[in-house]
């Protein structure tokens, strides 16, 4: 399959070398005026349209962004397919949403349900019936335990962890070494152990 990387940040380096061990062939990545020329060898374009591909998956970072663009790319009658790579472990009945990444070494278990457009970065344990939402990022080495949740495009930054059954809320952000042990409201930046609410996110 021919999967054209919309991005060409470092996160994209991530995405592309992923993509190969998976399989994929890298039809071309689409950046922006000033990008690098190339990602991995691979020519940075600005123009989709001059691409053939038979898929499309977006390696930008920012859960915003992200999320536009994939409803841009979507709207233009592309597919999203999501990259995983091979040393990540997916359990039975484990389900990865369209568009998302699960980097290497990434352990999604029995009964988890990862949202679309979803970054799962190196490292991270999904335990057993955890749901993430879509547009959502897990820095590298995220624990979510059995059965806790977090909602549409929410960051758990590097090293953080969400004990069973707690939920983190939409649009949240939760900062790296955190730990989660009660539930979180949506649109708040969160540090801390326990992790605690400190101010709305964009203030």
């Amino acid at each position: 399959m021919r999967l054209l990387v919309v991005g060409a940040g470092g996160h994209a380096k991530v995405v592309v070398d992923a993509a190969r061990k998976a399989g994929f062939e890298i039809a071309g990545i689409i950046g922006r005026s000033g990008d690098p020329a190339d990602v991995l060898g691979v020519p940075v374009s600005t123009d989709p349209d001059g691409v053939s591909s038979d898929a499309f998956i977006i390696a930008i970072g920012d859960n915003r962004v992200r999320a536009d663009m994939f409803a841009a790319y979507r709207n233009r009658g592309m597919t999203p397919a999501s990259v995983i790579h091979p040393s990540a472990i997916i359990a039975e009945r484990a389900r990865i949403g369209a568009g998302s990444l699960v980097a290497a070494g990434a352990i999604v278990s029995v009964s988890a349900d990862i949202g679309e457009n979803t970054i799962v970065n190196h490292g991270c344990t999904i335990d057993h019936d955890c749901r993430v939402g879509d547009h959502s990022l897990l820095g590298p080495n995220v624990s979510m335990c059995g059965a806790s949740s977090i909602g549409e495009g929410v960051v758990l930054g590097v090293g953080s962890s969400v004990i069973p059954l707690k939920r983190v809320g939409a649009w949240s952000i939760v900062g790296a070494g955190a730990v989660v042990t009660s539930d979180l409201p949506a649109q708040s930046v969160c540090v801390g152990v326990p992790a605690r609410p400190v101010r709305q996110v964009g203030q």
